[in-house]
């Protein structure tokens, strides 16, 4: 997808569709897998990864910033605590986790915390990873 390669995911998510869209000249290439329908006819989303491409992707605290605009968080209160994937130097909350790659690419894994462990989080997002 996009240049990465998807080599973990989570047993029992649901069907995947894929998505691009732009926001405030950052590209998004996007993943989401789902479940559902459950019997009200709603449907779950399991698992999303991402990949962010923008010039304005500098370093992983413009990714952060660009993350507070884009996700309306409020800095002072979102919990994040450093991480490495793989080689990347990321950041991660309780069910996401996003990193910089390289300047103007970055990516960011998201997962339902009520049926999947950070281990899963963590495992498929080191597994994201752009193609060699």
């Amino acid at each position: 997808m996009d240049g990465f390669v998807i080599e973990h995911l989570p047993a029992g998510i649901g069907t995947p569709s894929d998505f691009e869209y732009e926001w405030e000249d950052v590209v998004f290439h996007s993943r989401v897998w789902e479940t559902g329908p459950d019997p009200e006819g709603a449907f779950k989303v399991d698992l999303t990864v991402k990949t962010l491409r923008g010039d304005k992707l500098t370093d992983l605290e413009a990714l952060k910033a660009f993350l507070v605009e884009y996700e309306e968080k409020d800095p002072g209160a979102w919990q994040l605590r450093p991480v490495k994937i793989g080689p990347y130097d990321g950041l991660a909350a309780e069910d996401e986790v996003f990193y910089f790659v390289s300047p103007g690419l970055a990516a960011e894994v998201s997962l339902d915390r009520t049926r999947f462990t950070e281990d899963d989080l963590l495992s498929t997002a080191t597994g994201f990873r752009p193609q060699t």
